[in-house]
């Protein structure tokens, strides 16, 4: 799991987009008039690693397979392909948590899809910063994507051994 950087880029994409979404939130409100004081933003980024780990995780596979089918390494592909992707992810998930408000799945489901669509519950309101996130967040999981690329990966066919 390790000799790819699998669990370094999930970390990387949980701990870093989860800080970026609490970060524009609280320069958000510190932008609407409300005073901000730095416990309130790690208060903000506690809750997000809590509520945001389903999203930001499946948001960072979306776009190590999406990149890995592109085959490219380049910074702007990245961010052009993350802030798209996060974007449409919000609205796929926003959409998900109306349909579930709709069927109301029992008391057990209710609570445990409740919490894995929270994250687009707090960005509904905000959804100007899903694409900066994952945009953001985009960046920082090249590098650490393009950091454990092997260089005998690159090429297509296999090596024959001479036997």
């Amino acid at each position: 799991m390790t000799r790819r950087g699998t669990l370094a880029y999930y970390l990387a994409a949980w701990v870093i987009g989860c800080f970026v979404v609490s970060l524009l939130q609280w320069i958000g409100e510190a932008f609407a008039g409300e005073i901000q004081t730095a416990s309130i933003l790690l208060t903000t980024y506690f809750f997000s690693l809590i509520f945001g780990a389903v999203a930001i995780l499946l948001f960072a596979f979306l776009l190590r397979r999406w990149m890995r089918l592109l085959g490219s390494y380049a910074q702007w592909a990245w961010m052009l392909s993350g802030g798209a992707l996060a974007l449409l992810q919000m609205f796929i998930l926003i959409r998900a948590q109306s349909a579930l408000l709709l069927t109301r799945s029992g008391e057990f489901g209710e609570f445990f899809f409740g919490t894995l669509l929270k994250a687009a519950d707090v960005l509904a309101g905000h959804l100007w910063q899903a694409p900066i996130d994952g945009a953001i967040t985009a960046a920082v999981l090249c590098l650490v994507d393009r950091a454990f690329v092997r260089p005998n990966e690159a090429a297509t066919e296999p090596k024959q051994s001479p036997a």
